[in-house]
């Protein structure tokens, strides 16, 4: 929990390091705490889905219950809270091991792509473009899983060393 709230105390600070343990407890405590949260808010809609063995559930009344569910409220609040902290731990956590923060955008392009892709059913286009996808996801997970770069680069020192001096 102490990374989490590193993280947070840090809200918009896209200068300097961040190691592995810092950037996978900050996204491991975010994740446990949004499904929680998701959970609360489908509670609703499984009872409903329970109360009517027979599938027919009115749309209004099913809608009324999600909207009217004080859990998406809590766990937009949440999202909105935590959304700049996510992207500054993850530029901090690029810089660590040598990249740039601007890498940060390269999932948002195989996003991009992969969504494109989806337009071009059954083709060669978009078989290639959900690869390219899956390609910068995967680069992107090994970049987050590799070491820190062992001394100090021009996002600051090592914050692995027990008492990092400054450039």
């Amino acid at each position: 929990m102490k990374w989490f709230i590193k993280c947070l105390k840090q809200y918009a600070d896209f200068e300097g390091r961040a190691r592995r343990k810092e950037y996978w407890w900050y996204w491991l405590i975010y994740l446990v705490i949004s499904v929680v949260l998701m959970i609360g808010y489908l509670i609703p809609v499984v009872k409903m889905a329970i109360a009517n063995p027979s599938g027919e559930i009115n749309e209004m009344e099913m809608l009324r219950a999600m909207l009217g569910n004080p859990f998406l409220i809590v766990w937009l609040l949440f999202y909105l809270a935590t959304l700049i902290p996510g992207i500054a731990v993850t530029v901090r956590r690029l810089h660590d091991i040598g990249k740039s923060g601007w890498w940060y955008l390269l999932p948002l392009g195989g996003s991009v792509a992969g969504s494109i892709g989806e337009l071009f059913s059954e083709t060669s286009v978009a078989i290639s473009l959900a690869l390219i996808a899956a390609f910068i996801g995967i680069l992107f997970l090994v970049w987050m899983f590799t070491d820190s770069q062992p001394e100090a680069n021009q996002w600051g020192p090592n914050p692995k060393e027990p008492n990092p001096t400054t450039k």
